[in-house]
């Protein structure tokens, strides 16, 4: 009796080795989802909030962000708008500093737009463009070894979870951890590292509505009276 449950036992291991084997993806299959994902999304929003703490001796930050983020299909691209308000407070040897600011960016489906304020000062830009790479992982590949990691989920969201840890030659530097979105393939929650491996950076989204009407008025620029738009996209 003994070495038949020690048989079955041996086997159950080996077919959940097998199982997990045969379940594990890929780095460029998961990135084929996501792709997969975003051409079925019509529309996002969500509201938004990243944490930073930095702490050593003698020195300390904390820095907090609250704002919302939107976006619309409009044919084969994605009009854009986010709204953030961030605090932080630096404290070197005693020392503390408040400081408090505001970021509007906006795209219209041919330009880009920003209005920051800070200390009472507004000012606003206008870019090009970047078109999105259908590769949801480029801005990391060059820097960063990538890796698949179990699903998680983010807010009662199913997400495909993304380990993006620095090269070698890449110093100073922690891995960053994306939670991708299975619905709508969009990221829902980023969390940076410092090197000691501890967390720095946490970005979370919540309120998530995916394919709700939204606006089009929403996407289109209005400078604050009296402020100048500096054209940088010539």
């Amino acid at each position: 009796m003994r070495k038949r449950v020690t048989l079955i036992g041996t086997l159950g291991l080996g077919l959940a080795f097998f199982g997990a084997t045969v379940s594990a993806e890929t780095v460029e299959e998961v990135g084929k989802k996501i792709a997969t994902a975003t051409e079925k999304l019509n529309s996002f929003s969500a509201k938004t909030k990243m944490v930073t703490e930095m702490k050593q001796e003698g020195f300390s930050m904390v820095s907090t962000n609250d704002g919302t983020t939107e976006m619309l299909r409009k044919g084969g691209d994605f009009l854009m708008r986010s709204e953030n308000k961030s605090v932080s407070e630096t404290n070197v040897g005693g020392n503390v500093t408040k400081q408090e600011s505001s970021v509007l960016y906006v795209t219209d489906g041919s330009f880009a737009y920003s209005i920051s304020e800070a200390a009472g000062t507004k000012s606003a830009q206008k870019m090009k463009i970047e078109k999105p790479d259908a590769d949801p992982f480029k801005v990391w590949r060059t820097t960063a070894e990538l890796k698949v990691l179990p699903d998680s989920s983010s807010d009662g969201r199913a997400a495909w979870v993304i380990e993006a840890a620095p090269k070698s030659d890449q110093t100073g530097q922690g891995k960053t951890v994306i939670h991708f979105d299975k619905e709508s393939g969009q990221m829902i929650k980023m969390v940076v590292f410092a090197p000691d491996g501890k967390p720095m950076t946490t970005m979370t989204y919540s309120d998530i509505k995916i394919n709700d009407k939204i606006s089009p008025d929403r996407f289109v620029f209005k400078a604050p009276p009296g402020v100048e738009v500096q054209d940088l996209s010539k």
